[in-house]
């Protein structure tokens, strides 16, 4: 169990969106693998004031009603992928992305769907909405594309590694993932094109990947490690190398190629790009 958890629930937000299915079936193995309970939530936004005349609350009546309708659906979904899993649905009142940032606060995990290669769902609004709960959340957060290639597939838990204090937390979760799903840790550094006529590159890199396994390596000495060393712009590199990836892990806030990779053109570009769930690590709370 990572820093992240004690019995905290991990929650997926739920709407009407395929992604969102997706997204279900990805938090209903992650609660069930690491023994927490799921939490289904899903926001509705009320028009402000209260209803006026009886049409009104029929209309209130009726939305309440249809978000009961999708988690239960929702709840049906997860319980089939995990029948022992314990399953929670919440209907809140509130916008979208407020609801989720505060629900983030006692999750071991955040998870929502998104659109492959095109503009985000609701779910992850991108822009200023978006870059509130991206890399400002006191969990991780894993954004699952519609649809994965396969989420119970064989392929390695990918890991971008920079040196920084995210970078490290999101080492340790790519390990503690990667066991959980008999996966093997692929760890990846980009190192920017203008670095690349430096002498000894690829053999220093080698090594700080090296030191930054070490630790993990030894706790998990189980899981098969590969390190690779890879020169161009982190989104598309990261991307590429992920392509039959169980996922992506990266950290929050990096150093180097991956400062600010979360809150320009470049973070959107791995958002829009990535084709496998991707994890979003801040640093392992104190």
């Amino acid at each position: 169990m990572n820093g992240f958890e004690t019995h905290r629930p991990v929650i997926v937000g739920v709407d009407r969106s395929e992604a969102s299915r997706w997204a279900v079936r990805w938090a209903a193995d992650e609660a069930a693998w690491r023994g927490l309970p799921l939490q289904l939530l899903h926001a509705q936004e009320w028009p402000t004031g209260q209803p006026e005349g009886e049409a009104d609350r029929r209309w209130a009546i009726g939305l309440r009603a249809a978000g009961d309708t999708l988690l239960d659906t929702a709840r049906l979904l997860a319980a089939e992928r995990q029948p022992e899993l314990e399953i929670t649905p919440r209907l809140v009142e509130g916008r979208p992305v407020r609801v989720l940032r505060e629900a983030a606060d006692g999750a071991a995990q955040l998870v929502l769907g998104i659109r492959r290669l095109t503009e985000a769902h609701s779910a992850l609004p991108i822009g200023s909405k978006g870059a509130s709960l991206v890399g400002h959340l006191s969990c991780p957060i894993a954004l699952v594309p519609e649809p994965p290639d396969d989420l119970s597939g064989p392929g390695p838990v990918v890991v971008g590694v920079d040196g920084s204090e995210s970078s490290r937390a999101a080492i340790g979760f790519a390990f503690e993932e990667a066991s959980l799903a008999g996966a093997d840790v692929q760890a990846v550094e980009v190192r920017r094109p203008a670095e690349a006529t430096q002498p000894d590159l690829v053999e220093e890199s080698l090594v700080d990947l090296s030191e930054a396994l070490a630790g993990w390596r030894e706790k998990y000495p189980d899981i098969q490690v590969r390190r690779e060393v890879l020169t161009g712009s982190p989104a598309p590199m990261l991307a590429a190398v992920a392509t039959r990836a169980r996922c992506l892990v990266i950290g929050s806030r990096g150093l180097g190629g991956f400062r600010g990779l979360l809150f320009g053109s470049t973070g959107r570009a791995l958002v829009h790009r990535c084709t496998v769930p991707l994890v979003i690590v801040p640093n392992v709370p104190s």
